[in-house]
């Protein structure tokens, strides 16, 4: 005989519990899968938001069914509301800092949440989720104390900084700081003083860091540049590691630089 076990509907509802120490709150919360309509960049945004403010405040609203909600998935399909692009660091767990579950957030992880010499997984993933999923909002995620953009700034600022490397010579790791570098030697330049410190520039680094993803992103992408005109939008944040908190950076400041073409009614969206 056959599993006679009747898999529940997408609409179900699951009921979601406080914490310990919270009020206790119950939610009634539809599975999100591919049976929901896609939610636009600004409805996704608020989403993400709304969901750290949780995390931050220690008020989870994560499925207490999860079996159900994988059912769900497995038979529904995803629809993730948001693609982010964070760092590989075990203190950044995507999912949790946005207070989200499975389904909901398609994650992108490396080092320095970088897409460096056009990285190819990262640019064909986007791609993938803007496109295939329908996905509307791209947001890429920097973090305070990123190892990785601390790394790359002690080899942008130590006495080897301009000297050409063999790149058989170095390591995979090595390799890929120094593609990192560009961003510390840009804030290094914006702090103009050589008494700061190498987490002073770090900092900045890891701002500049982020912007410099999205513009990579779209200029390895014709089909990512042509999802932003047609509403797609890619924002930077940055996550504190300590407070939980994170900040929205909003887009490119110069993204209708990065989407060349002739102009279009787009551009007022763009910020032109």
């Amino acid at each position: 005989m056959g599993n006679c076990y009747a898999a529940p509907p997408a609409q179900a509802s699951q009921e979601l519990v406080q914490p310990v120490g919270s009020s206790v709150k119950h939610v009634d919360a539809a599975f999100r899968t591919a049976k929901e309509t896609s939610l636009s960049a600004h409805e996704a945004m608020a989403k993400l938001k709304e969901g750290n403010a949780r995390y931050v405040g220690a008020r989870s609203e994560r499925a207490s069914n999860p079996g159900g909600l994988r059912t769900a998935l497995a038979t529904d399909g995803q629809n993730p509301f948001a693609i982010v692009i964070g760092c590989a660091d075990s203190r950044c767990p995507v999912e949790t800092t946005f207070d989200a579950q499975p389904g909901d957030i398609f994650v992108l992880r490396n080092a320095g949440n970088a897409c460096p010499s056009s990285e190819g997984s990262i640019v064909a993933s986007s791609e993938y989720a803007v496109g295939a999923l329908g996905t509307k909002l791209l947001v890429v995620m920097g973090h305070t104390k990123c190892g990785a953009m601390v790394g790359a700034t002690k080899m942008a600022l130590g006495p080897d900084a301009n000297a050409k490397k063999d790149p058989k010579s170095c390591s995979a790791l090595e390799q890929y700081l120094d593609d990192l570098t560009p961003a510390a030697k840009e804030a290094a330049k914006l702090l103009g003083n050589s008494a700061f410190s190498v987490d002073d520039v770090a900092a900045q680094a890891i701002r500049l860091n982020v912007f410099r993803t999205i513009k990579s992103l779209l200029d390895n992408s014709a089909a990512l540049r042509e999802k932003v005109r047609g509403g797609v939008e890619l924002h930077g944040a940055v996550y504190d590691i300590e407070s939980g908190k994170v900040e929205f950076l909003g887009q490119h400041p110069d993204l209708k630089q990065l989407l060349p073409g002739p102009s279009s009614k787009d551009d007022k969206a763009l910020g032109a």
